[in-house]
């Protein structure tokens, strides 16, 4: 929700803890008289090469104006992060429902390739709250969840079975922990630009401890291939051992509707996807 983060960044309050300027915040995302953020994601041009490659081609993205945060070239023009407790504004708001909720991305006709270790990182614009130094304990983020999904032909889709580990499933929580293998919750350093990094540090995702942050994802990984729309095990080993295609990124809850995400949390946006290995 990149209206709320602008505002953070200027209110310089984004703290969980519900407080005044907060509150202003989140008032003011309901006001329709506020200006767009204008972004020159169109003249952008994404990484690519040295063991980063950046998705860069937009495949399908119903819910783009191509208009501020709703141009779609936002998510394949490269990855901005803003360290630990800011997020992007080079991004894509997804829909919260309907067909605007996802978006599917590709490189350049190329297919990922299996490597070793983390394949692609899911990039959103999470961030910390509360103090922002070394003091914060790092366990509540600004998050909105992301289900991603695989495949090579635009129908049939192979996902990681992301889970929601609260305690108490019926409520909704900061804590990065409690979502596994979903996408949008952790911060992202990695900035193409400004914070290049190594193809290493890109590749780590312990932000906290130097890495680049984002989300990452293995098509080795025990999980893979137990959720996704039309994924059998033909399609699980094939890609496994070939690669895939597209990547498709929805807003959590249209696909697990039973998610306690509420409004201020439905609204992902995406910054980019990259990739370790990719091959024509």
């Amino acid at each position: 929700m990149v209206f709320y983060i602008s505002l953070c960044l200027i209110l310089s309050n984004c703290g969980g803890s519900g407080g005044g300027d907060e509150a202003a915040a989140l008032a003011l995302l309901g006001n329709s008289s506020a200006p767009a953020y204008s972004s020159p994601c169109d003249s952008l041009v994404p990484e690519t090469g040295r063991g980063v490659f950046v998705a860069d081609q937009l495949i399908s993205a119903p819910g783009n104006t191509g208009i501020g945060y709703k141009n779609a070239n936002c998510a394949a023009d490269g990855v901005r992060g803003q360290g630990e407790f800011n997020g992007s504004l080079d991004v894509y708001t997804l829909a919260a429902t309907g067909s605007g909720a996802s978006i599917i991305l590709g490189w350049s006709g190329g297919k990922v390739q299996p490597s070793t270790g983390i394949d692609f990182i899911v990039y959103e614009n999470p961030f910390f709250v509360g103090v922002q130094n070394s003091s914060n304990p790092f366990n509540a983020v600004f998050l909105e969840p992301l289900i991603v999904e695989v495949g090579n032909d635009q129908t049939n889709w192979c996902g990681w079975n992301p889970a929601y580990t609260n305690s108490d499933p019926y409520t909704f929580s900061n804590n990065p922990t409690y979502w596994n293998r979903f996408a949008g919750i952790t911060p992202v350093a990695y900035n193409q630009d400004s914070n290049p990094m190594t193809v290493a540090e890109v590749f780590d995702t312990d932000i906290v401890n130097g890495g680049g942050g984002g989300d990452g994802f293995d098509l080795s990984d025990a999980n893979f291939g137990d959720s996704g729309s039309g994924c059998d095990s033909t399609l699980k080993s094939n890609i496994q051992t070939n690669g895939f295609t597209y990547i498709k990124i929805s807003a959590a809850k249209t696909i697990l509707s039973s998610l306690p995400i509420d409004s201020a949390h439905a609204n992902p946006d995406i910054d980019g996807v990259a990739a370790k290995s990719v091959s024509p």
